[in-house]
């Protein structure tokens, strides 16, 4: 299992991410990681890692979800020997899975947010639009807005 000392290397890797969101997320993925591992940071093998992608295939995660978990791992091990906490790094061999780039298919035209702002008919929905398209939010983070986020 974890020692504290390797809580407190997470805890510090962590603070290194800005989004209270990420920081949720990889806190969840490391965790799930070190429970499928059962042993501390400094024992972890690139089997041990291996094994962990292994099981995330085999629960049915989609190879984008695998990605960002493992990346997080990555990530956390790249952190642990930069601040010399782990002599080596046994995650920088371990590929991450390939995936399908389907961003694209998510973009949506000029044209398209033009028709969806003029057929909006409430202006409280019109101006909400504008704000996300205009500042490229997403949803969440427009629904976090403060008005001091918007005045100047």
């Amino acid at each position: 299992m974890s020692t504290s000392r390797d809580s407190h290397f997470v805890d510090l890797w962590l603070d290194c991410q800005h989004s209270p969101h990420t920081r949720s997320c990889y806190r969840r993925d490391l965790l799930r990681f070190l429970h499928h591992a059962g042993k501390c940071l400094s024992r972890v093998t690139l089997a041990d890692l291996q094994s962990f992608d292994q099981f995330l295939a085999a629960a049915g995660l989609a190879p984008i979800s695998r990605s960002r978990t493992l990346a997080a791992v990555k990530s956390l091990f790249g952190f642990c020997q930069r601040v010399r906490y782990l002599p080596a790094n046994p995650a920088a061999e371990l590929p991450l899975p390939r995936y399908e780039n389907r961003l694209a298919e998510r973009i949506v035209t000029e044209e398209d947010v033009h028709r969806m702002l003029t057929g909006e008919p409430h202006p409280r929905n019109r101006v909400l639009l504008n704000i996300l398209y205009g500042a490229g939010l997403r949803v969440s983070e427009a629904c976090l807005l403060r008005w001091r986020n918007l005045s100047a």
